[in-house]
């Protein structure tokens, strides 16, 4: 037992009351406890604060990781011709794998694979 816990005992349990006494040491005990309860509690809401406003300055301010970058990456030269497929060029895309493409109506053209689960392999949607 804490030693101030003993003092206490005793003084209640003595023949000669000081009753002063262990109202003091009783006081002593309590505000100790109420301090630290407060220091507990005072700590939590700093500390949910600074959180706070860390995340609201981030918010405010985002990296500019990405901008630098693209800075220091070499600049491709934007190309002004663009080359499209012929059939049997995107046919041959697909070795080894069985696809076909069929004409709609509307002119466009759509990429077919008989075997299931070939279509999720090789096309992405965006």
């Amino acid at each position: 037992m804490k030693p101030e816990n003993e003092n206490l005992i005793r003084d209640l349990l003595d023949d000669t009351s000081h009753r002063e006494n262990t109202l003091l040491a009783g006081g002593r005990i309590l505000r100790r406890r109420r301090h630290w309860r407060v220091a507990r509690r005072s700590v939590a809401l700093v500390t949910l604060l600074l959180a706070a406003t860390a995340l609201w300055l981030r918010k405010q301010n985002p990296h500019s990781a990405p901008a630098q970058v693209s800075k220091m990456a070499p600049k491709v030269p934007a190309m002004s011709h663009v080359h499209a497929l012929t059939d049997d060029e995107l046919l041959a895309l697909f070795p080894n794998t069985p696809v076909g493409l069929a004409s709609l109506p509307d002119g466009k053209k759509r990429l077919i694979f008989p075997r299931p689960g070939d279509e999720q392999k090789f096309i992405t949607r965006l």
